[in-house]
């Protein structure tokens, strides 16, 4: 990573921050949609691991609460072995140092699960950074801010229902205010669904996996240009 942001304080958020928190904590999850803001997997994580992921994001969102105005990443839903562990969207544990260090957070922003080494990234978050590496950082979010997954089977990935979708459009709208969002890029058709009722300016582009990394990158880079 080339490019390091302002630091910025690490004094406690504010009220707004604190209650998109409190409402990403009450919405429902299901026996295929995991709520790891407010529940864990006692095997691989403490008791203390939702705290830690709601902790993360809070500093996260207070940091882009900090900026007049800020882009926003809008992806699919959070993968098994990315965001559902760390609590920030596209961000996997491993990448935790990284974004700490880009946002010049101290202390850095913490594991929350026990295993010995975090997973790797997936093939999207590594087209994501790949991008950024010399951009300036923008808010990322989730048009389904939970772990989909098939029933009976928490460690696998699921594309989330038009339902989750509609439920979530809510909390989509409330971060968009929060963070003062001037514009989305949709990673893929289901993000641009979710975000089609926002009135801001927004750009889709193609979702990097299944053979979409090229027109991805092409699509990234023209709204990186656009100032």
């Amino acid at each position: 990573m080339s490019q390091r942001e302002p630091t910025l304080s690490t004094a406690a958020p504010d009220a707004a921050v604190d209650a998109f928190l409190d409402a990403l904590v009450a919405l429902p999850g299901s026996d295929r949609l995991f709520n790891f803001y407010r529940d864990h997997d006692p095997t691989v994580e403490n008791a203390d691991a939702p705290s830690i992921r709601r902790d993360n994001l809070r500093r996260v969102l207070a940091w882009h609460g900090s900026r007049a105005a800020t882009d926003l990443w809008l992806g699919e839903a959070p993968a098994w072995s990315g965001t559902r562990q760390s609590g920030v969207p596209f961000v996997g544990e491993y990448a935790l140092p990284l974004l700490s260090g880009r946002l010049g957070l101290d202390p850095p922003l913490r594991r929350a699960t026990r295993t010995a080494e975090p997973a790797r990234s997936t093939q999207t978050a590594r087209e994501i950074w790949r991008a950024l590496e010399a951009a300036p950082m923008p808010l990322f979010w989730n048009a389904v801010p939970f772990h989909p997954h098939p029933l009976g089977e928490p460690r696998r990935n699921r594309t989330p229902g038009v339902r989750e979708i509609e439920a979530a459009r809510p909390l989509l709208a409330a971060l968009v205010e929060l963070a003062g969002v001037r514009r989305i890029l949709c990673v893929g058709r289901i993000a641009e669904r979710a975000a089609a009722h926002l009135e801001l300016p927004r750009v889709p582009v193609r979702h990097p996996a299944q053979g979409g990394a090229a027109a991805f990158r092409l699509g990234a880079a023209r709204f990186l240009a656009q100032t």
